[in-house]
């Protein structure tokens, strides 16, 4: 196979501008560790989008869906908040099995199987709604929900205490919000998007009019309806927390994305160095990748000449996704990584990750009707960690991305309302970017990292998790931001909940 676009540097080119950074480790040990964060969790306003957002309220019919692969303290701290704020509520508990050990190729099984399994979930929220036995459902961890005129359903994140005791948790939900909109103002006025990284993406699409309505607010009513049948209002608009950087629909006759993209995580695990060749919108080509390559060229070759509904041309393998995280604070966890639903689905969402998505449309109605009819759907992810996101337009190009930094965090308007919550600085600097030789730390990308980065991963995280005083200097991390947990915080010994240092409290 003829492999062009292969990284291939003198030196790491984001060495001095994009260097590491990892929150430090702490070992949470009991409920009350938790109920800071959840607290503000249960104060944020309602939204369908990734930001956990419960908004409870007195009296509240809720029901909290967790299973065996959720840690008990983070269930336990959930039931305190509920009991806080007078909500009648139910936790249903399911058994999901062993918790696995993964590997990325598991990734190619787990979403043949993920999206049966989601597809359930619709149809059991559905019953609940009919039913009019709960007013509000938090369950699940991403994907599309209902229509929620009925009952709300928001997401229940929190898996481990890592995932839950992270700044990510504590960060305003004004300015959550205005880094959304920030974001989405730009990819929707572009005409037309080119996305690169250093790890092999370089990929160009017209961003057609036609994927919108008139004023070009939100997308065009008809595709949504027709392809959200059941819920196109979670999809009129971006998503708060996966800002959609490239229209979750189709256009047959003129999908013109074109390039290539590579990379070495999806939502389970790292995975080799991947590379999908790109024409107009669909993977004509899927490279190295290891058992992951492996796996995905199967899977194509089996569906190739099948014409899926809704899909521009046949085959499964078409491009759909370029979704843009926009928290600064989410970080990847070190805990028993990976494994379970400790993976990298969560960190998808930290701001400047954009992940792509192929196959079939995510609970599109497209997809529904593909799997009543037999046909496996599903669909299957590169992530982007230092992207650069140029929106086109007439006369006026803007970077939306730049080497993984979302530049809605630099806007003075935003660092201004940030200056409202505390220091911007704590607001705005991501908690974590990852160490990638050959791109950010000293070494070399093809023989220390991209043909094995699951190795360089768990080892990484390994040594951030128990020796994070002697992981940060090793990698030349940058330590501007990096406290101890005990200096770095969320507490009230300023009279406010917030994002604190020493210098700002008690010192």
């Amino acid at each position: 196979m003829g492999i062009t676009g292969r990284p291939q540097f003198e030196k790491p080119p984001l060495l001095e501008t994009r260097p590491p950074r990892c929150p430090p480790y702490f070992d949470v040990t009991s409920v009350d560790q938790l109920l800071p964060y959840l607290e503000l969790v249960a104060q944020r306003p309602y939204n369908q989008g990734l930001h956990a957002a419960w908004d409870l309220q007195p009296g509240e019919r809720v029901l909290l869906r967790v299973d065996n692969w959720h840690d008990e303290l983070v269930v336990e701290a959930c039931k305190k908040i509920l009991e806080k704020y007078g909500c009648k509520y139910e936790i249903k508990h399911a058994d999901r099995g062993p918790i696995p050990q993964w590997v990325g190729a598991d990734e190619v099984d787990y979403y043949l199987y993920r999206t049966k399994e989601l597809a359930e979930w619709m149809d059991t929220w559905g019953e609940l709604a009919k039913s009019g036995q709960y007013d509000k459902i938090l369950w699940g961890y991403g994907g599309p929900i209902l229509v929620d005129d009925d009952v709300k359903i928001q997401r229940m994140p929190f898996i481990t205490p890592e995932i839950l005791a992270s700044p990510a948790h504590a960060m305003p939900y004004e300015l959550l919000e205005a880094i959304d909109q920030w974001t989405w103002n730009r990819v929707r006025s572009a005409k037309r998007v080119r996305i690169t990284d250093p790890e092999g993406t370089d990929i160009e699409f017209t961003n057609h009019a036609e994927y919108y309505d008139a004023k070009r607010e939100n997308y065009n009513w008809d595709l949504i309806t027709k392809t959200w049948t059941d819920n196109p209002h979670f999809a009129k608009t971006y998503l708060p927390g996966h800002v959609t950087g490239r229209p979750w629909i189709f256009l047959p006759g003129k999908e013109d994305g074109n390039g290539v993209i590579a990379g070495t995580t999806n939502h389970i695990a790292p995975v080799d160095w991947t590379q999908l060749k790109i024409e107009n919108s669909k993977i004509t080509e899927i490279n190295e990748g290891g058992e992951f390559g492996d796996k995905l060229r199967a899977l194509m070759a089996e569906c190739a000449d099948i014409q899926y509904p809704g899909m521009p041309s046949p085959g499964i393998m078409h491009w759909w996704e370029a979704s843009i995280g926009t928290n600064p604070h989410i970080h990847r966890p070190r805990k028993d990584f990976p494994s379970g639903l400790v993976n990298c689905l969560y960190e998808r969402v930290r701001s400047g990750v954009i992940h792509i998505g192929f196959g079939t449309i995510i609970s599109s109605m497209d997809e529904r009707r593909a799997a009543r009819e037999g046909l496996k759907v599903g669909h299957w992810h590169l992530h982007l960690y230092f992207p650069t996101y140029m929106a086109e337009r007439e006369g006026d190009n803007e970077p939306v991305i730049e080497d993984g930094r979302l530049l809605a965090l630099d806007d003075p308007e935003i660092r201004k309302l940030a200056a409202k919550h505390g220091d911007p600085d704590l607001w705005l600097q991501e908690s974590w970017i990852p160490a990638v030789p050959g791109i950010n730390v000293a070494g070399e990308y093809w023989k220390h990292y991209a043909n094995d980065p699951l190795k360089w991963v768990k080892m990484e995280l390994d040594i951030c998790r128990n020796w994070h005083h002697l992981f940060m200097p090793m990698v030349g991390g940058d330590t501007r931001f990096c406290h101890d947990h005990a200096d770095f915080w969320l507490g009230d010994c300023c009279g406010h909940p917030g994002l604190h240092t020493p210098d700002d409290c008690c010192g």
